[in-house]
Formats: C-alpha cells, structure tokens, sequence
C-alpha cells in the first residue's frame, strides 16, 4: 500500500489505492446516514472488504464530471451514497480532498467520484471505470448489510 502521508513521494497513486487509507466510512441511504464507522470497526472492515473487492478490476480515467456542493447536496437525500473520510487533506492526480462520495446504483459501470474539501463537495470529479463488472454486487451487499443492521436496532 503506497503512503499517502508521505508528500515527498513522487510515486504515482492511482485513486483505488487511496480507500484502505480511509478513517472513516458513512453509508447514507435516502438522505439518511445510517451507518458512520470508524476504521477500528467491525462494519468498516465489512464494507471496505467488499468495497476493495469493486476495485480490482476499477481502472482509474480521465473525468468531465464537476462537482457542485448545492446540487451534491440535493442529490444525496435519494438514493444509497457511501462516503470515505481521511481525516486530513489528501492529493491525488493534483487534486486534493477529505473525503470521497460515491452514488452506489446496482446498473453503474462507471462512476464519478466526487471531492470533499472544506466540508464542500466541488470541483473536478474522478471517474472509475468497471470494466466489464458493475456495482450490482457492492450494493447487494450494501442493501443486505443496511437490512441486517435495521432488524438489530
């Protein structure tokens, strides 16, 4: 795993090799969060296993995809949403965040990976590319794992 703390390291760092690097994970679902977990957490350890699992065959390209904190904002109270918090400024391909959102749809086999810089969601976005796989089992999970958790609360 290359070292996002270490700024003098001029290796390249494709973006799927950022998320194990992550503090925390909240999973929002129709607006609502319904799961924040710490890196020490069991439910982190599940969702970013079957998250790294997606990325393998994730290939980082080149996006058109802005960001704008207003419509994020809007768009995330529908739908199921996961987002990745670093606790601390992060650079990748020159851009920096604190965190990544990501809208987890079952058909996607591409997405938009927005930004999160002062508590903003904006700019340049990044895109992953599937391949030939989609999300469908990533948010099979995800649904699975919010339904299990609902019938324990």
């Amino acid at each position: 795993m290359k070292d996002i703390n270490n700024t003098s390291n001029k290796e390249y760092i494709e973006l799927k090799d950022i998320f194990p690097q992550a503090e925390s994970i909240e999973v929002l679902s129709e607006g609502n969060s319904e799961i924040c977990a710490k890196r020490e957490s069991a439910e982190f350890g599940g969702i970013m296993k079957a998250w790294l699992s997606l990325m393998e065959t994730a290939r980082q390209m080149p996006a058109l995809g802005v960001s704008i904190d207003k419509l994020t904002q809007e768009e995330k109270k529908s739908g199921l949403w996961v987002e990745f918090g670093f606790g601390k400024e992060v650079w990748v391909w020159n851009m920096n965040f604190t965190a990544l959102l990501v809208k987890i749809c079952p058909g996607y086999r591409g997405f938009n990976v927005m930004r999160k810089i002062d508590g903003k969601y904006t700019g340049r976005c990044y895109y992953l590319d599937l391949g030939e796989g989609s999300m469908s089992e990533f948010y099979n999970f995800l649904t699975g794992f919010l339904a299990e958790k609902n019938k324990r609360d």
